[in-house]
């Protein structure tokens, strides 16, 4: 009998899964979803397009919320780098981090990596249902029609989004060997149960999320219409999230003008000012509703995916729905991380009253003397610590239903992307500007000193600390990366820090040799 590989397998269970979740849901990422049951392979109408991408969303969150493939990169980016202190030897930290955070990659079967295979590839499987369908029939006659080119570049943004993530968590830095095996690119529908292509290079894989996110920018509207789109459009991607994921892209290749010109589109479409504080990207709870800031986020509400809170928090954060509940908050007794006292010691965050006057250390972490911890796992630890609290805010009655935004793209980022291309490129002020538009919704004061790319990757570390950022930045300008609170040294930029790809797919698909 012919094995099946485990990512055609994954196509067929995500179909099944889809269909399944799909009947099941009541949620507003899923409104009036029955078509998609009949229209996956065979959709009937422009509705049944747009469940497609609705789906691949919902998708993207995995079952339970923590076996998806969304913001997953945030957890491998502070094990992996030099930004935080495993909490080993307390009962709350599992083999995968212990291994990672060792930067120990010779498992190929742990659960998490596994997840986020499965979860991407799923997500792929939706977005090629709607590339191919309209690619072989056109789109539909029907009243919502012109919703076509709008679901086109969806599923395009979905593609280069999943491959983006997927790319860094399984195959090398871009630049360290672009000939090198990455992930397998699954740009059609399959042909067949034994469809098996072999991995592409790393090369090849940007090449197509390129090629990918220029279809998106094409395609997608500038921004939400609500008398032209239906409801559930207004939280999902649109042309400004294309230009962001572009900016990231771009960075991580070193195409600095690319990357700064899709900075300067996020930044001067005037539509995410940095003139709220940082806690109000991370503390709405309601569908349709985000911080100025915020470029694109997922959103966990509604009563499907009340049961979906992002797997970040659970992992890196203060406050988790699966908590004790204590009148304010859940408290999370399985966080595994706090800041390392390395990211403290460059960022001045060791001194804690200083550290009081950046907005960012008082809204999104949270700090506790020696004993002072409240969860009973962390009594006795007997120095300070700082634990991020980004994710899980909603307050009260939302917080105990465990609904929550996950933003993935802030503005923030785009003035401290530009602000280090700027720099590269001579333009001292305009980085200075950049770097101080931060700053100033900090609460601290405007940087006067002389401009260095180390200057800017402080004020980084401290705004995307424990987001998708860290280790990612570091292989793109190409640093070492730093030991930590592991000990002296660093690793080369492009040392292993990528997982293989899962033991389930190298087991049943013949074309992967690794």
């Amino acid at each position: 009998m012919k094995k099946i590989t485990f990512s055609s397998k994954i196509y067929r269970i995500s179909l099944l899964f889809l269909i399944f979740s799909i009947w099941s849901c009541e949620d507003q990422w899923l409104e009036e979803v029955g078509p998609v049951s009949n229209g996956f392979s065979n959709p009937r109408n422009t509705e049944d397009l747009e469940q497609l991408v609705n789906g691949a969303l919902w998708l993207a969150g995995g079952s339970g919320g923590f076996r998806g493939i969304h913001g997953n990169q945030a957890i491998y980016s502070a094990t992996i780098s030099d930004v935080g202190k495993l909490m080993d030897g307390l009962g709350v930290v599992g083999q995968d981090a212990i291994d990672w955070y060792n930067r120990d990659f010779s498992n190929n079967a742990h659960s998490q990596p596994t997840r986020n295979w499965e979860a991407g590839y799923a997500v792929l499987l939706s977005a090629n249902a709607v590339i191919d369908w309209v690619d072989r029939n056109g789109p539909f006659e029907d009243s919502n029609s012109h919703w076509t080119p709008r679901i086109l570049g969806e599923a395009y943004w979905l593609r280069a989004w999943i491959n983006f993530n997927l790319v860094r968590i399984f195959a090398p830095p871009y630049g360290a060997d672009n000939s090198a095996p990455a992930i397998v690119i699954k740009n059609r529908m399959p042909t067949s149960a034994f469809d098996n292509p072999a991995p592409s290079s790393v090369e090849e894989v940007y090449a197509q999320i390129l090629s990918d996110l220029n279809q998106a920018l094409e395609l997608l509207p500038d921004q939400f219409d609500p008398q032209r789109d239906p409801p559930a459009y207004v939280d999902r991607q649109d042309k400004m999230a294309a230009h962001f994921l572009a900016m990231r892209v771009h960075f991580q290749m070193r195409n600095w003008q690319e990357a700064q010109r899709h900075a300067d589109a996020v930044i001067n479409s005037g539509r995410y000012p940095l003139t709220q504080d940082p806690i109000e990207a991370w503390n709405r709870s309601a569908f349709g509703d985000k911080g100025q800031e915020v470029v694109f986020q997922y959103v966990t509400s509604g009563s499907q995916t009340q049961w979906k809170p992002p797997v970040i928090s659970r992992w890196l954060g203060y406050s988790d729905p699966n908590g004790r509940w204590n009148l304010t908050n859940f408290f999370n007794n399985n966080q595994i991380m706090s800041l390392s006292e390395h990211f403290k010691n460059k960022t001045g965050w060791n001194d804690h009253d200083a550290a009081m006057n950046d907005k960012r250390y008082t809204q999104l972490f949270i700090s506790f003397g020696p004993n002072e911890d409240p969860r009973i796992v962390y009594k006795s630890l007997n120095q300070r610590e700082v634990w991020g609290h980004k994710w899980y805010r909603a307050g009260l009655p939302e917080a105990s239903n465990r609904v929550s935004s996950l933003p993935l793209m802030r503005s923030a980022e785009a003035y401290l992307t530009r602000a280090y291309v700027r720099l590269l490129g001579g333009n001292e002020a305009g980085a200075r500007e950049d770097l101080n538009v931060v700053r100033s919704r900090a609460g601290i004061e405007a940087y006067t000193g002389p401009m260095t790319a180390e200057v800017i990757e402080i004020e980084r570390m401290k705004e995307l600390v424990f987001e998708d950022d860290r280790l990612y930045y570091l292989q793109a300008t190409q640093q070492d990366i730093p030991n930590g609170d592991r000990g002296p040294g660093s690793l080369p930029w492009n040392s292993r820090t990528w997982q293989t790809i899962p033991q389930t797919e190298i087991d049943l698909n013949p074309n992967i040799s690794r």
